[in-house]
């Protein structure tokens, strides 16, 4: 009987890892897979992602004010420079010291700093698809 049970639990456990695994979008830069030290989630059907890996993949320099909890993005190009200023729990975002409004606040899950992808990918000039399919995000800079 304890084996019988045994089984069943390791069994339950692969299928929740598993269920977990196929919750988690993938997130594609330029047609390569990114990976993260914490995994992508959706949350309010925006997909959140670490906001130093998302940021540094595109080459922007990343500030973390653990004050006021706010993140801050620089990212330089050969005419123009853009910055993105989030804080953790406000809707409000600034692109150019341009205030947006976002669906969507920036969060912090499991001591990571989670940011909107669409809006920082979007504010940074790339182009961003949904892949329903594939349960992906495709993000393009090039």
């Amino acid at each position: 009987m304890k084996k019988i049970i045994s089984c069943i639990i390791a069994a339950s456990a692969v299928c929740f890892s598993t269920a977990a695994l196929a919750d988690t979008p993938k997130v594609f830069l330029n047609g390569t897979e990114m990976t993260f030290d914490e995994q992508p989630y959706i949350s309010e059907d925006r997909t959140m992602v670490p906001f130093r890996a998302i940021f540094e993949a595109v080459d922007a320099d990343v500030i973390w004010d653990e004050e006021t909890q706010t993140v801050i993005a620089v990212k330089q190009n050969d005419t123009e420079s853009t910055s993105i200023t989030l804080q953790i729990g406000r809707t409000e975002a600034f692109v150019n010291e341009q205030k947006i409004t976002l669906d969507k606040a920036a969060e912090i899950t499991n001591d990571y700093t989670f940011v909107p992808l669409r809006f920082v990918m979007e504010s940074l000039g790339a182009d961003v698809e949904w892949d329903n399919d594939n349960y992906s995000v495709i993000i393009t800079t090039e």
